[in-house]
């Protein structure tokens, strides 16, 4: 159909030049049109962002799971009171 929109020409001189029935046009033109329209619909798509792996501690039977952005502090704080029960 790009061929007879680039054309510039109407449906019956486009047909007539190309030696094509002006009713076989008209129907392509309205069949990929309603096709167009139907398969152009805005649907709505989640975004999620991709999680940043953490790291795994393990000190003797504790397993420590950390993830990006904790409290260095805190975990400072962890991991001595861990290392005090080993």
């Amino acid at each position: 159909m790009k061929p007879f929109s680039a054309s510039g020409l109407s449906q019956a001189a486009w047909c007539r030049k190309q030696d094509l029935p002006a009713r076989q046009l008209s129907y392509w033109l309205r069949k990929l049109s309603t096709s167009t329209a139907r398969n152009n619909r805005w649907v709505s798509v989640p975004i999620t962002t991709a999680k940043k792996p953490g790291v795994s501690l393990r000190i003797g039977n504790i397993a420590l799971e950390i993830e990006p952005g904790f409290d260095t502090i805190v975990l400072s704080d962890v991991v001595r009171s861990v290392m005090a029960l080993c």
